[in-house]
């Protein structure tokens, strides 16, 4: 497990402020939500924390350690994005053989399961998955990763009831087996409430 600290972070793009002085800590082994609308800001903090952008003043600390360019820190991080990294013509197995190279805490077979029970297609190839079913995947990955931090970005979208619930249940059930510190950014408020400590 891993805590997240935020020191009076600020990002512009142009004359448009996203960010101004934030300050946060997300505490180790916590479910955390980070919610608000669309176009709040919170995916640009995401990508702040998970140097994916820079800040233009402030700091991130992640276990005490500044997170820019700190791979060691990054390390400990999954971060579930809105956006999908993977070739179209690479199938789902493919995915899973992929991110366990890169995150050696991945579980393949736990993955394998999780699909199961979405009813995710192992076979497919991520250009034929529709919006629904590529947030699935995305979660998947994700809960299948074993991070210390895991970062969930609108995980709900695309997602019916019954899957936004099956979600929350193995949200659930992976922390209280293994628990983690999880940022849950939505703009779902109520929905997610009753995760969120």
């Amino acid at each position: 497990m891993s805590s997240i600290e935020i020191k009076n972070v600020s990002k512009s793009y142009g004359k448009t402020e996203a960010l101004k002085n934030v300050s946060a800590t997300f505490m180790d082994g916590k479910i955390c939500g980070f919610l608000g609308r669309n176009g709040a800001g919170k995916t640009t903090l995401l990508n702040i924390i998970t140097n994916r952008l820079f800040a233009d003043q402030g700091q991130v600390l992640i276990d005490g350690e500044p997170a820019i360019e700190n791979d060691q820190a990054q390390a400990k991080i999954f971060y579930m994005t809105e956006k999908t990294f993977y070739p179209d013509d690479m199938r789902v197995r493919e995915v899973f053989q992929i991110t366990q190279g890169f995150y050696p805490t991945f579980d393949p077979a736990d993955a394998g399961a999780l699909a199961e029970r979405f009813k995710l297609e192992v076979g497919k190839k991520v250009g034929g998955l529709s919006t629904g079913y590529l947030s699935i995947l995305k979660l998947i990955l994700t809960l299948a990763s074993n991070a210390p931090v895991i970062i969930f970005d609108e995980p709900m979208l695309g997602l019916d009831a019954n899957h936004r619930d099956l979600f929350y249940r193995e949200l659930l059930a992976h922390y209280s087996a293994s628990p983690s510190t999880v940022i849950l950014s939505t703009h779902l408020i109520e929905e997610a409430a009753a995760l969120l400590e």
